[in-house]
């Protein structure tokens, strides 16, 4: 069998620039408008690496990420993003800006500007969003009258199939319009694909087309392969090519479209080299990348740890004898390699020649050492996966940091876990969780049992927890109960206190009766006490709680001491010019009004006392409820008999 390619096959440089701009920029709050190129196998390894698809910019938040795609986006998008403070990283083709370019100017100068393409493409989408979202948009397949309109300008899309041109411009009725510019925007890459898409499937018994299946440049050149060769197939993966029958193909035509990754082709030819076993494989001396792939499969060599599949040659008491298609050595499976069970006569019993048997390499130098029981020990995990899917929690321990994530194993399956889901909040440093144990769940439709592989969250059972903990703590609290709580750090508005696993706030004007400058003159961090809920606020999730409420209240304390009519001593804390305030306990003060000091006239307090002096006061007034004090110092003295004239 001889296989023909175009030197071109995969990747275009524009499609090439967005995915190694997208892939650099890869990471925690990062976010693509659309897929970045209409390719799965792309879309997937940007996912893994943290990646999410969001074409409702809205959801957004400021400092996010935001990836234009190759096909571009519309000017909306990205004066939204800019007032909104959304970092942009644009890969638009080189190619689709000409368009924007083009639309942008011509609409202004008052072109109607018309686009033949796919409307629901998000090319043309993006393109109309750069004159108004104003343009007539065909398919080039319909009449379209364009007469009422004095200047049109026309374009079409970059991967607008080369053979429709003519005849769409043959559809639109223009015998009235006094200036039409027709401006051919197909890329010139697109072009070139199509002549050897056409030139190729010409030449060949069959024909496979590689790439995305909602792919608009694929979906082109499988249109004119399957017009010279009817035996033409689409594929996304290596693995729609079991049912693709080669028995009467001579020559082969690969062609991949411009978002299909070169890895992809080779998986194909490999793939092809595989189910084709003996027959001959030969490519054309086009492009060495094909030749690479198939040398590389009929040299297939062994590695320790590979796992692979063999067929069983010869079973005896020592163990069990494989051969690969590929492999002229034999491999050996001794006797406790075999089965998990102590009982491998009884395994090798259930065996016969013939049989295929996945094995792991233990040994590949001189012989050839497998292990099946290395497989069972690999699958047993592998039962897990089902009750995964349901949403059972699983354990594995971290073992690679990569780009954008975390990478374990589970049994047969690779687990990827997203930076974005280690924990709430953003992981700057990944390494740290390297070789610790991780308790996750399976993101939504994150087990891939095709590809075997799991994305998973631990944020997510975290996250479950801390909900089952506060719903816990908010059943069974209650605003009077005396609570115990450790504080666990101070702010300048007062002190944080875990209680029950959640933080409450006792404000600093609760923490004291009498006015402190900061919490840490009442309270010590880590030290356990007891507070009294005040306030509680499910909605806000916020507690409040107090720690003065549980101490006796100051001013109570001096109502008992010094009822109405007592006498005491007090000390002068601030004079003013209608009298002084004077301390009669720590934290009270009573007002003694200048009239009040002396039965003689006192026309400057100051003359009298001074701030610090030790003096008698009467108590005539106390509320221990609006903490006021009324105080007479005259009223401890005796009254002269000519007060009444001093007066």
């Amino acid at each position: 069998m001889k296989i023909l390619q175009p030197d071109n096959n995969g990747f275009c440089s524009g499609v090439k620039r967005a995915v190694d701009m997208a892939f650099a920029a890869a990471g925690p709050d990062v976010y693509c408008f659309g897929e970045i190129v209409h390719n799965p196998k792309v879309v997937a390894a940007l996912a893994e690496r943290g990646v999410t698809i969001q074409k409702d910019i809205t959801k957004l938040k400021r400092g996010d990420t935001l990836i234009i795609t190759a096909h571009g986006a519309s000017k909306k998008v990205f004066e939204y993003c800019g007032r909104s403070g959304i970092k942009i990283i644009d890969t638009t083709c080189p190619f689709v800006r000409v368009l924007h370019e083009k639309a942008a100017r011509y609409h202004e100068k008052g072109y109607k500007i018309v686009l033949i393409g796919n409307k629901n493409h998000p090319e043309i989408i993006g393109v109309n969003g750069w004159c108004d979202d104003d343009a007539l948009i065909t398919d080039g397949q319909i009449s379209v009258d364009i007469n009422g309109f004095d200047k049109v300008f026309v374009m079409f899309q970059t991967t607008y199939n080369v053979e429709n041109v003519d005849s769409a411009l043959e559809n639109l009725k223009a015998d009235n319009v006094k200036t039409l510019e027709i401006f051919n925007t197909i890329c010139y890459t697109t072009t070139e694909r199509q002549k050897n898409a056409a030139d190729i499937s010409s030449r060949c018994d069959s024909v496979i087309v590689v790439g995305g299946k909602n792919s608009s440049n694929t979906g082109r050149l499988l249109e004119i392969c399957k017009k010279n060769c009817p035996h033409t197939v689409a594929i996304e993966s290596p693995d729609e090519l079991f049912d693709f029958d080669f028995s009467n193909t001579e020559n082969l035509g690969i062609i991949a479209g411009a978002s299909t990754p070169s890895e992809l082709i080779e998986e194909v030819v490999a793939k092809m080299a595989e189910q084709t076993k003996d027959n001959i494989i030969e490519t054309n001396a086009e492009n060495e990348m094909f030749k690479n792939a198939v040398e590389n499969f009929h040299r297939k060599s062994l590695r320790k740890g590979q796992k692979l599949k063999g067929r069983i040659a010869h079973i005896d008491n020592s163990g069990i004898i494989i051969n690969f298609d590929f492999q002229k050595k034999e491999g050996f499976i001794p006797n406790e390699e075999i089965t998990l069970d102590e009982d491998y006569n009884q395994a090798k019993a259930n065996l016969k020649v013939g049989d295929t048997l996945e094995v792991i390499v233990l040994l590949a130098d001189k012989d050839i050492i497998l292990s099946h029981k290395a497989i069972e020990e690999l699958y047993k995990d592998d039962a897990l996966v089902e009750g995964i899917k349901q949403g059972n929690e699983f354990s594995v321990t971290a073992t690679k940091e990569v780009k954008g994530g975390l990478l374990s194993k589970l049994g047969s399956y690779t687990v990827f876990i997203p930076a974005s889901q280690i924990r709430s909040g953003y992981v700057k440093d990944l390494s740290k969780y390297v070789g610790k144990k991780l308790r996750l769940v399976a993101l939504p439709d994150g087990v891939d049992d095709s590809k075997k592989k799991i994305v998973a969250s631990q944020k997510s059972v975290l996250e479950a927890e801390k909900k089952a903990r506060e719903d816990n703590f908010w059943e069974n609290i209650e605003v009077g109960e005396i609570v115990e709580g450790q504080v666990v750090r101070f702010a300048s508005f007062g002190a944080f206190v875990n209680v029950r696993g959640f933080d409450c706030l006792a404000h600093i004007s609760d923490l004291s009766w009498t006015p402190i400058k900061e919490p840490s003159e009442v309270l010590e961090l880590n030290k356990t006490y007891e507070f009294v809920v005040l306030k509680l606020d499910r909605e806000a999730n916020r507690v409040s709680i107090g720690y003065k409420q549980l101490l006796p209240d100051p001013w109570q304390v001096a109502f008992e001491k010094h009822p109405v009519g007592s006498v005491t001593k007090g000390k002068v804390a601030r004079i003013l010019p209608f009298g002084a305030f004077v301390e009669i306990e720590p934290g009270v003060d009573g007002l003694l009004h200048v009239s009040n000091v002396s039965w003689e006239w006192v026309d400057d307090i100051k003359k009298v006392l001074k701030v610090g002096d030790e003096i008698d006061v009467a108590i005539t007034e106390f509320n221990p409820e609006s903490k006021r004090v009324t105080l007479s110092r005259k009223a401890t003295m005796e009254q002269p008999q000519d007060a009444s004239e001093n007066k």
